[in-house]
């Protein structure tokens, strides 16, 4: 999943790699209209990284991976914690 490989790079390059992160994505499609919507679960061990921190770089992961740039006009939502 995009966002999910997007926060992992993220937080390596912010020097708080994670040693662990479970990223899910649950898609909603109507027949006719194609995919109405998007949630993203993310759960993660990080050392030294607060649940604030890591719920503003998995939004940020989310908003900048190409796939939801390029699914810009579906709603995108998400879960995030720290495990």
């Amino acid at each position: 999943m995009c966002p999910g490989m997007a926060l992992s790079h993220g937080l390596t390059g912010a020097g708080t790699p994670p040693t662990r992160l479970i990223a899910e994505a649950r898609v909603t499609f109507q027949p006719g209209e194609g995919i109405t919507g998007i949630h993203l679960t993310v759960r993660g061990q990080v050392p030294g990284l607060d649940a604030d921190a890591f719920v503003a770089a998995a939004e940020d992961a989310k908003k900048n991976c190409p796939v939801s740039q390029a699914l810009a006009g579906t709603a995108i939502t998400l879960s995030a914690e720290l495990a």
